[in-house]
């Protein structure tokens, strides 16, 4: 008999895999649920002993034709149509994990989980970092050699045979999600320019996380770049750069100028003073030739955006 760990529970396990996730994905896949059943609070207790799934209740999923009775603490989802090919991560002999993708699929499905929500998750999974709550984290994120998702296989789980109930707010999400971000801010970043001017959002397209740009036989990465007007945004985070890193730091972006470049900087102050925000959008419009005319609306909505994405952002 197995335990199969989805939705939010899933995506705690995979959180706290840590440096390891990488090792985790590469674990053998099924889509079968066959043996798995809802867990009793003891064999609850021994399965998560160093797996990091703190909320409560624990989410499970279950074949439809599994015991309806209540179990303390577990939370079960049952499952009456087939899942997508390879979508379940066997971490143990006893114990499976929703897909990093399928994760974000049933996240779609909650209704505490909006666009905004799901998109902020997607990237991260779509990224090189994962959110680590623990009290030792000195960033509250970890950093990881190589992505557990991607954007096109979270679209693939809109093509499963059976239909999903959160599919048209997958849908909407998809279109501000990109793979490739290193930190929880890079993803901020992103999604405060991506996502529709309906949620906030400033709407743009044709975006890239980390895009590569070879200058002079070397080899350069912009955080967030507009690749066919070649504007790039770097976000310098709060840690302390030495003089030598410094320097390191301005000949690189006097070779992207050099090579018809347009650089802005964003500082954690831009994103939450809205003046300085302000600002950076100006900044951002004019690199790229355009005029911005936003209503009150829109700064209304831009402004609760921010509110849900930036720590400590201020009207």
């Amino acid at each position: 008999m197995s335990i199969c760990l989805c939705d939010i529970s899933a995506l705690e396990a995979i959180r706290s895999s840590g440096k390891l996730v990488g090792e985790l994905m590469d674990h053998p896949r099924t889509s079968s649920l066959d043996g798995c059943r809802a867990p009793n609070a003891a064999e609850l207790d021994d399965l998560l002993v160093g797996l990091g799934v703190r909320t409560r209740p624990v989410h499970v999923l279950t074949p439809w034709g599994t015991s309806t009775l209540a179990q303390p603490g577990v939370r079960r989802h049952r499952r009456d149509a087939p899942l997508p090919r390879a979508s379940l991560v066997r971490a143990k002999d006893d114990l499976l994990i929703s897909s990093p993708e399928l994760v974000v699929a049933q996240l779609a499905a909650r209704r505490d989980y909006g666009i905004v929500d799901l998109a902020l998750v997607a990237t991260e999974l779509c990224g090189t970092y994962l959110l680590d709550s623990s009290k030792d984290s000195w960033e509250g994120f970890t950093n990881i050699d190589r992505a557990v998702c991607s954007r096109s296989r979270i679209a693939s789980m809109l093509d499963a045979p059976a239909s999903m109930r959160g599919a048209p707010k997958l849908r909407r999400a998809l279109t501000s999600i990109l793979d490739g971000s290193h930190s929880p801010m890079e993803s901020v970043l992103t999604l405060l320019l991506c996502l529709p001017r309906s949620l906030g959002g400033i709407g743009l397209s044709g975006l890239a996380l980390n895009y590569r740009v070879a200058v002079a036989g070397s080899e350069y990465f912009i955080d967030l770049a507009i690749p066919k007007l070649k504007v790039g945004l770097e976000y310098n985070g709060l840690q302390y750069h030495a003089i030598e890193q410094s320097a390191r730091d301005d000949r690189r972006q006097n070779d992207l100028i050099g090579v018809g470049w347009t650089i802005i900087n964003v500082w954690i102050d831009d994103l939450k003073n809205p003046i300085l925000f302000s600002k950076l959008l100006d900044s951002l419009f004019r690199a790229m030739g355009r005029r911005s005319r936003p209503g009150d609306d829109f700064l209304k909505r831009q402004v609760e955006l921010r509110k849900k994405l930036v720590p400590g952002c201020r009207d």
